[in-house]
């Protein structure tokens, strides 16, 4: 989802340029920057500096390890006995008020969709006179709201070591550049002006 690592770079010295071509092949999260760039983002900020989205953009849904709509309805469709209810856990918001209304109403199953720490319990309503009319019963029967745990901790953590590899890059590509004999004074000073801009954006973090 470009976020991290080499492809920073790559869109850096490509995304300008009106004769290159990006190719996405896989799913893009709401708010990474692949997802700004797929969306159509005229300018991105990369390494701190703000870059024109020049390049052609195209993106190859098919390549996805997330199957689309038909894909998880044909799969619902291919059991032989249907399942009572649904629970949808993963998945963007909107798309999944817009799977949970189809399903309902294509195949007549009911759909959950839990939000984060409720807990359901499930029950069987026993017909016994037709046993495919049973159904299941479905009660939250607890919710608890998010704290700050020792997971949200790890993230913290995690993040701390991804904007370290993030600076690492920064650094190599900053000394890349300066080792090039071509590289005009203009450009030094842009570089160097950056750099002044990340320092004081990170001042003002810790200092927050």
């Amino acid at each position: 989802m470009c976020e991290v690592g080499r492809i920073k770079h790559h869109l850096k010295h490509h995304l300008w340029d009106p004769k290159s071509t990006i190719l996405f092949v896989g799913y893009q999260a709401v708010g990474t920057l692949g997802y700004n760039i797929v969306n159509g983002a005229k300018k991105v900020k990369i390494f701190g500096e703000e870059i024109a989205v020049n390049s052609r953009i195209e993106y190859i849904e098919g390549y996805s390890g997330h199957a689309d709509q038909e894909g998880l309805m044909n799969f619902i469709y291919s059991f032989i006995n249907k399942p009572k209810h649904i629970f949808l856990v993963h998945g963007e918001a909107e798309s999944q008020k817009i799977l949970e209304e189809k399903i309902e109403q294509d195949t007549g199953i009911n759909v959950t969709i839990p939000e984060f720490g409720e807990t359901y319990e499930l029950s069987n309503i026993i017909d016994n006179e037709n046993e495919e009319d049973n159904e299941v019963k479905v009660q939250m029967t607890n919710k608890i709201e998010r704290r700050i745990t020792s997971a949200i901790r790890r993230e913290v953590i995690d993040r701390l070591q991804k904007l370290k590899e993030e600076i690492k890059d920064m650094d190599d590509y900053v000394r890349q550049d300066l080792q090039d004999k071509e590289l005009k004074d203009d450009d030094i000073f842009r570089i160097n002006e950056k750099i002044k801009e990340l320092e004081k954006q990170i001042i003002n973090v810790i200092e927050g």
